[in-house]
């Protein structure tokens, strides 16, 4: 749900940007979670980013 939050925000031939920050508000709001692991966010980023082929119009800060 971050990945296409974040690529129906970017502009035109823009790239999308995703944050670990993303993940967690959408884990909060949609999921009721109260506090997420940053790192388990970012770990989940990770895999969707990659099995979503966004290298191709996505930044993200998961890698970090």
């Amino acid at each position: 749900m971050a990945i296409a939050g974040a690529r129906r925000r970017a502009a035109h031939g823009e790239p999308a940007i995703v944050t670990v920050g993303d993940v967690t508000r959408v884990a909060r709001q949609q999921y009721g979670y109260l506090f997420v692991e940053r790192e388990e966010a970012a770990a989940a980023l990770r895999q969707r980013y990659e099995a979503a082929d966004c290298r191709v119009d996505c930044m993200t800060d998961a890698f970090n």
